[in-house]
């Protein structure tokens, strides 16, 4: 996991899976020597103060030299490394993974905020009931239209990584503000998908080169 000059660097929190895990996961999976910083929240905040990561984390810094952001990006770009196949070769397929990763992404930034509390859990919840229900049912019916037990069939994608540690991972962990982790229960095709995805050997072998 460890890299040098001239490779990826992925910059993430310490600690946190989240939007760095599916870049991560991929990086590992492709074979491709890359490494892993972290930051605490202090160390954070301190390189946020003197003008370093101005769009947050996660970050990753490409042998080129070249930095760029955006956690979707990354993951995609590191599924296409090294012959993972996390990120397919087939259009149509990469399209149906794009789609995934794009529901996930609006599941989380269409999500409403307010500074008051009490109406900020009334729009969550009405959200949840709504327009979330919307798109958890979108991925739903993806799963069964592929036959599962992934996204695009037997095979994982990063589509299936980002939805894991974006999505269900926010919700189940009790972190997605007023809308409770069973709330996923209603949709036992994605528990299962979410299941499956935490058992695939490439997480697996991930998990154990931290160990």
């Amino acid at each position: 996991m460890s890299g040098g000059p001239g490779q990826i660097e992925l910059t993430y929190f310490a600690g946190f899976k989240g939007r760095g895990e599916p870049a991560r996961i991929a990086l590992h999976a492709s074979g491709k020597p890359w490494t892993d910083k972290t930051l605490n929240f202090e160390e954070f905040g301190k390189a946020k103060a003197n003008g370093e990561y101005p769009m947050g984390l996660p970050v990753m810094a490409l042998p080129s030299g070249k930095v760029v952001t955006q956690s979707v990006a990354m993951a995609r770009y590191a599924g296409k490394l090294g012959s993972s196949g996390l990120y397919p070769a087939d259009p149509e397929v990469a399209l149906v993974v794009d789609v995934v990763m794009d529901i996930c992404q609006d599941a989380l930034t269409k999500c409403p905020q307010d500074p008051d509390e009490a109406v900020k859990k009334a729009k969550r919840e009405e959200y949840a009931a709504g327009k979330l229900k919307g798109y958890m049912d979108a991925l739903s019916k993806m799963i069964d239209d592929s036959g599962g037990p992934f996204f695009t069939g037997k095979d994982l994608t990063v589509g299936d990584l980002v939805f894991k540690y974006f999505l269900m991972d926010m919700i189940t962990s009790g972190m997605f503000d007023h809308v409770p982790p069973e709330y996923v229960k209603s949709w036992e095709k994605l528990v299962s998908a979410d299941e499956a995805i935490a058992k695939h050997k490439v997480v697996i072998d991930y998990e154990a080169s931290k160990a």
